[in-house]
């Protein structure tokens, strides 16, 4: 069973504050992803955390 990984939008902006500007989202491209802006990010969202997407929580 494949584990489900989550990150909070706190530990979002504990990144960016460390100085983390851009983030990998998942889209319907064919690489599967987009570099986009860290103050874009929402709830919702699936970024790229060590090399698995992790999708963003309250």
């Amino acid at each position: 069973m494949a584990k489900i990984r989550t990150i909070t939008m706190k530990e979002v902006q504990d990144l960016i504050n460390k100085g983390v500007s851009t983030f990998s989202k998942k889209d319907n491209s064919p690489r599967g992803c987009k570099c986009v802006s860290a103050s874009t990010i929402k709830p919702g969202d699936k970024i790229v955390i060590d090399n698995y997407f992790t999708t963003v929580i309250d």
